[in-house]
């Protein structure tokens, strides 16, 4: 980045795939709580989060409505500017996929770690910081 921001959230950014294992009740006690922690201090999700967990074409009736009822608790930072300038840079430099870039990238710009269980996919990032709460 051109020039550091102090965090934006006071948390970190949520990827995707913590919240479909929460959904699915197959994060561990201490992933659990990890979230919880996560959500309760001012973690934010990508839109990318919402549009991947609405979009799941496998939803039955209640999963959809516990996954819109969890997406009302947690805040979503919008794809502008900065955002979009960050993800082409990464897609430019780096092997990763466009939705990856895009939560990378929001995690980039508001200058907090992402939560992920996917390191891989994020590891070459530079300057990004992972958070596994599995590990």
């Amino acid at each position: 980045m051109d020039k550091e921001l102090g965090p934006l959230v006071s948390g970190c950014i949520i990827d995707t795939n913590i919240l479909i294992y929460h959904l699915a009740g197959v994060l561990t006690d201490q992933a659990e709580a990890i979230l919880a922690d996560a959500l309760e201090s001012g973690s934010c999700i990508s839109i990318i989060t919402r549009i991947e967990l609405l979009g799941w074409r496998k939803h039955s009736p209640n999963s959809l409505k516990a996954a819109e009822a969890l997406l009302q608790s947690v805040s979503e930072i919008p794809l502008h500017e900065e955002i979009i300038r960050l993800c082409i840079s990464f897609r430019q430099n780096f092997p990763i996929k466009l939705p990856d870039a895009i939560i990378a990238s929001t995690a980039r710009y508001a200058n907090v770690p992402l939560m992920t269980r996917n390191m891989t996919d994020f590891e070459r990032v530079p300057e990004l910081e992972t958070i596994d709460p599995f590990s």
